[in-house]
This record gives structure tokens, sequence and C-alpha cells, in this order.
């Protein structure tokens, strides 16, 4: 089960609770909208929504029940901006009708608890995925601040939909081979995360999250948790980092997914460097970053993964193949 912060104004979020959905934004710029569709594209259906409203503070609680679709249906009154990437949702546990302020998200941040919502790209995105102990913390902060049970509000109108369709997801390549855009690779693995995909080369994985928040002022492409169940208790066990490149993966993308690794052990591994897996995907490699892999192997008896990609072009899909 994932957890999500939807972005929305005031105007809008009356909008979402009327008719039971949500609606993130096109962009003209296709590389962006390409990251837009990425980040929808992990959504399935009986995760979690909570909603940031703009100037109030974060909204709960959703069930998600669609997966991400399009559609342009006016439901929103901005012809400029139809808003078409959409989900629908319904209130669960209870009606929480204070929000969680903004001043305690910042005091999670400080203490590590909240680390994958940065408030500096607020704005910049309208879909942010959260780990499922996040999520937690912003549930407990909801029922600290509503003590008193009520019952949910029922959708007044929910949308039923019309001409409902899958993201516009695309594979498009250059001659060589190489996808267009990034955000269209970044899309195929949170949609194969979602369908349950790639555990035979990533493992068990327990969140998945794209677009996740540094503190070098980057995003890693795709963060996943691995936690697996023992007698009913879960044991999170191990970190994986994607390194997401269509081209050629130079010394430059190999040392971004080094610090990554780093910062990962230091700030969430206490120090653990082999509960840290790094992977770079990339249409080909450099034979300087091949030579430091086997390098690296040979010292510390812990590498970064390389997987070279290729495009299916019949079956729209993506194979993988690990050097």
């Amino acid at each position: 089960m994932g957890n999500h912060i939807f972005l929305t104004s005031q105007e809008n979020f009356a909008k979402c609770m009327r008719f039971g959905i949500y609606g993130g934004i096109a962009h003209a710029h296709e590389p962006t909208n390409a990251e837009i569709i990425a980040g929808f594209s992990g959504i399935k259906a009986g995760d979690l929504a909570f909603f940031y409203v703009s100037n109030v503070g974060i909204y709960g609680l959703w069930r998600i029940t669609t997966g991400a679709f399009y559609d342009e249906t006016d439901l929103y009154g901005n012809p400029q901006q139809k808003y078409p990437y959409r989900v629908c949702i319904e209130p669960v546990i209870r009606q929480f009708s204070k929000p969680i302020r903004m001043s305690d998200i910042l005091d999670l941040r400080d203490k590590g608890r909240i680390w994958t919502f940065d408030l500096d790209t607020i704005g910049k995105k309208s879909q942010h995925p959260l780990t499922t102990d996040e999520g937690k913390e912003l549930i407990r902060l909801l029922l600290r601040n509503n003590p008193i049970f009520s019952p949910v509000t029922q959708i007044p109108e929910p949308y039923g939909g019309t001409g409902k369709s899958g993201l516009p997801f695309k594979l498009d390549t250059n001659r060589r081979g190489q996808i267009t855009y990034e955000g269209n690779l970044n899309a195929w693995f949170m949609n194969m995360f979602r369908l349950g995909q790639l555990r035979d080369i990533i493992g068990d994985y327990k969140d998945f999250l794209n677009f996740v928040p540094t503190s070098f002022n980057t995003v890693m492409d795709v963060f996943l948790t691995h936690v697996t169940s023992v007698d009913s208790v879960d044991i999170l066990h191990k970190y994986t980092c994607l390194e997401l490149k269509t081209g050629v993966c130079t010394e430059a993308n190999l040392n971004q997914i080094l610090k990554y690794d780093n910062w990962l052990v230091r700030k969430l591994a206490n120090g653990d460097s082999e509960m840290v897996q790094s992977v770079i995907v990339a249409f080909e490699f450099h034979e300087k970053v091949l030579e430091y892999v086997r390098r690296r192997k040979q010292i510390e008896e812990k590498t970064v993964r390389l997987l070279k990609y290729r495009v299916d072009h019949p079956k729209q899909d993506i194979v993988l193949d690990e050097l």
C-alpha cells in the first residue's frame, strides 16, 4: 500500500471532495510531462491519499479506488488546464476536519521522520509519494489533531467517468534505440513496480517512490524499501536506489549514485553499507564506469549493479540485461 500527497488549491480541493477525484496538471514541455506521467504511474488502487491545500495544511484521509487514468472531462472549470491525470478517491477511517500544519511537517523533517516530502518542490509537481513510515506519521498527526470521532462524509457526486483510458505512456526511441525522455523510462519502472514485477532483479520490495529529494539539491530517480514479514513482524532490511539514464552512463552519473549510496547509508541505514543497493540503468556504459565497478567489487566486495536496457517495440516493453 502506497502513500501520496496531492497538491491542490482551496478551490480545486472543493471540487475533489465533490466528485471524489484528483487531477494532476498536464505540461506543455514534453520532458516535464513525461515526468508527471511517471509520478502517476506508481499509483494503484488501495493506496492512501493526503491533500496539501495551498496555504492551509495537509488534510486526510482517503483511499485511492482506481489506478491513474487520462481523462479530459471538464470538472474544474479551467479550459486552459483540465488536470487530466486522475485517480478516484473515497474517504476512510473517519473525518479529520483539522488539517496538519506545515510547522508540524517541518518539525518532523528536522527529526528525520519525514524526509521525502520536500517543501522546496511544492508547486513544481502535484503528486508526492511517501514511504509507509511517513504515511503513518501523518495519520498519527491527524488523529492527534482530531481526537473526537466523526464519521466520514460521503462523496456528494461520485465521478463515474466518461472516456477513461490509461496513462499516455510512450517508449519512443531515437535511431540508436535510446528512449527519448528519461521520464518515459522512469514511468516504465514505476508501472512495473506497481504491478509487482522485477522482483527477480531487484528483490522483494514494499515502498517504491520516484523523484525523491536529497540533500544535494537533486533527486533520486527511484527509491525502494525492502521489508520482509517474519511471524507477522515487518522487518526493514534493505534500501535500493535506482539511477536511470536513457543514453550512455558516464563517470559523472556513477559519482552521482555513489553520493546517494553514501547519503542513504548515513541517513537511513545507520552506517550499514550492505543495507543499500545501488543500481544504474542505461543504454550503454562508459568503459571507465565498467572498470570502476570491477575494481570496487574486488576491493570492497560491494559494487554498483549495472543494467543495460533495450526497447522491444513490438511488445512495447523493455528488456533488462545485467552486466
